[in-house]
């Protein structure tokens, strides 16, 4: 038995796609955190969470606005930047630009959503579920919470607010991270599999009935 995971697309997911300049045509400050929403916009992802999450932050006093990326029927999250479905570079450049993912899916059943923010460089707070523990070394790849708990996501993401040391460096231990699952290697170990199977003798290819 072997397992077939997915990849990531490093030559869009990048820190090298981070920029200031769009982060300012969006109408962010210097001084503002952009936290991101990234997915299909529907209750199940866990939009409420997000957004008592981050009127928890504004509660606190921190200057937080979000950034959604994605369309869905779930409603919008108030002072929010919503770009709608983005492909592409795009989409790479809209992901990097962010501060901080706050993730609060727990229906995933790999996360692409983490893998391709930890990709760019970005420090992700995500639900403490098996396909989140599955790519995040807590405290050092991205942060893990209580799944539907918003104190928690606030909590993790105002520690990150408050040393940008430390956020700069889960950002840069989960992009290093990422470069295990680009699509070369992912597809390299599919057709070892192959090969691996095909040289098996008949015999132990044969299903039991």
């Amino acid at each position: 038995v072997r397992i077939w995971g997915r990849g990531v697309d490093r030559s869009i997911f990048t820190p090298a796609a981070r920029d200031p300049h769009w982060r300012r045509g969006q109408g962010y400050g210097d001084d503002e955190t952009v936290v991101l929403f990234f997915g299909r916009l529907v209750v199940e992802k866990g939009l409420d969470v997000f957004e008592q999450a981050v009127a928890l932050l504004r509660a606190q006093g921190h200057r937080v606005r979000p950034l959604v990326v994605g369309e869905g029927p779930a409603g919008r999250v108030g002072e929010a930047v919503f770009t709608g479905h983005l492909e592409g570079r795009a989409l790479g450049r809209a992901i990097a630009s962010a501060d901080v993912l706050i993730n609060p899916s727990v229906t995933e059943a790999f996360g692409n959503v983490n893998l391709e923010a930890m990709a760019s460089g970005v420090a992700v707070v995500s639900a403490d579920v098996g396909s989140a523990q599955a790519l995040i070394a807590h405290g050092r790849t991205g942060l893990l919470v209580p799944p539907a708990d918003p104190a928690a996501y606030a909590e993790a993401v105002a520690r990150l607010i408050r040393d940008p040391a430390q956020r700069r460096a889960i950002g840069g231990a989960a992009a290093q991270a990422a470069s295990a699952y680009d699509w070369p290697t992912i597809l390299d170990a599919v057709i070892d599999t192959y090969r691996l199977a095909g040289a098996m003798p008949a015999a132990a290819q044969t299903v039991p009935q």
